[in-house]
């Protein structure tokens, strides 16, 4: 089920919202509504003060948005693709599909987002600044100064040097650039990370157990969260190593089931649905060429007393290049486009012609022979 709202395109890049982003949304809102403006305003009628929080966090996250935007921007220029932007509870972050190929690619991606978020904090001081030199209400004055400090923030938090945070994405640059050793300063990065989030856990223990609980277990969720980001980002290190150089041809399954593009639904179900494990299938023309890909939830489309006179081709995803690799792309790249496209396999087409497909359970098995053989990348 998809958990979040797509808002449009920037820059050819989707914009999503997660659910768990209004929650954040709210607090932000209902701190400045409820204690800045009102400690900084005590006559500000209770409607502007409200108006004003929601506002302001806003503008907020719009400068996260920008934050990561410049990393997505930044990422593109380097090659890779851009899966979408999405914002939640703990801020934002891009999907990245690939890594960067060179110490100097990944530097620049990681310098984009803290110099927009500083580039944001000079431009709202300066904001501020001019705002006061004119008399303008104060109550905007000290808006713009609160999304100073936080862009401010947000850039030096940023630079803290762990994983998976930008500081630590640059010191893995560095280490990387000048030992050669990819996975070695991906290793250390990660460590400093997850060091980095157990000492915020361990803070924010000290708070709920002394008289800032809220605080305290902002601090847990935030530490528990940047522990398990460092984590997936050395494991994604090995995961690349592991499959790189390995064609799909050798990872995908050749025995495939594929259902004739005039099969009627009903036949569909009774044939293959009720009586195999699987809940995707290719569907083929007379000539064998593929047609696309039809699922359970292409079939729930169709109201089942018209699944005997509905062939399947009537329902099908149609055949595109997000649903299919070569058997000669790379296993990383395959499990990339996975990725990007939230799909859990894909077909395996050459000229046209059906050859095999290519799943995460395929993926997996290959993982946990190499962990076995002691293979590691």
């Amino acid at each position: 089920m998809n958990q979040s709202i797509k808002l449009g395109k920037i820059y050819g890049i989707s914009i999503e919202i997660d659910y768990t982003w209004f929650i954040i949304f709210a607090l932000v809102a209902v701190t400045l509504a409820v204690w800045y403006f009102p400690a900084n305003f005590p006559d500000l009628p209770a409607a502007l003060s409200w108006l004003l929080g929601a506002v302001t966090a806003l503008f907020f996250f719009g400068s996260v948005l920008a934050h990561e935007l410049m990393h997505s921007v930044v990422a593109k220029r380097e090659g890779l693709e851009i899966a979408s932007i999405s914002l939640f509870v703990f801020g934002g972050v891009a999907r990245i599909t690939g890594e960067p190929t060179t110490p100097k690619a990944e530097l620049r991606m990681a310098a984009a987002g803290p110099l927009t978020s500083l580039v944001l904090a000079g431009v709202f001081y300066g904001l501020g600044v001019w705002s006061q030199a004119l008399g303008i209400a104060r109550p905007l004055t000290v808006t713009v100064g609160w999304l100073a400090l936080m862009n401010l923030a947000l850039g030096i938090f940023n630079l803290v040097p762990g994983l998976p945070l930008d500081g630590g994405r640059l010191l893995r640059a560095a280490i990387w650039h000048f030992s050669g050793n990819a996975q070695m300063a991906t290793r250390v990065a990660s460590g400093i990370g997850q060091g980095f989030g157990y000492l915020l856990m361990f803070l924010g223990l000290l708070n709920v157990f002394g008289r800032n609980f809220l605080v305290g277990i902002w601090w847990l969720f935030i530490g528990w969260f940047l522990v398990q980001a460092a984590v997936s980002s050395y494991q994604q290190l090995l995961l690349r190593r592991a499959l790189s150089g390995i064609p799909v041809g050798r990872l995908m399954t050749r025995q495939v089931v594929s259902v004739p593009a005039g099969m009627s639904i009903a036949q569909f179900v009774n044939d293959f649905l009720l009586v195999r494990a699987y809940t995707a299938y290719p569907v083929v023309s007379e000539l064998g060429e593929v047609q696309g890909l039809v699922t359970v939830a292409d079939i729930r489309t169709v109201p089942r007393e018209q699944w005997e006179q509905t062939p399947v081709a009537q329902v099908v995803e149609p055949f595109s290049e997000a649903l299919a690799v070569s058997p000669d792309t790379d296993g990383w790249d395959a499990l990339m486009k996975m990725a990007s496209t939230n799909r859990g396999r894909l077909l395996v087409t050459q000229d046209h012609q059906l050859v095999g497909i290519i799943s995460q359970t395929n993926i997996m098995h290959l993982l946990r022979t190499k962990m076995e053989l002691n293979m590691g990348g």
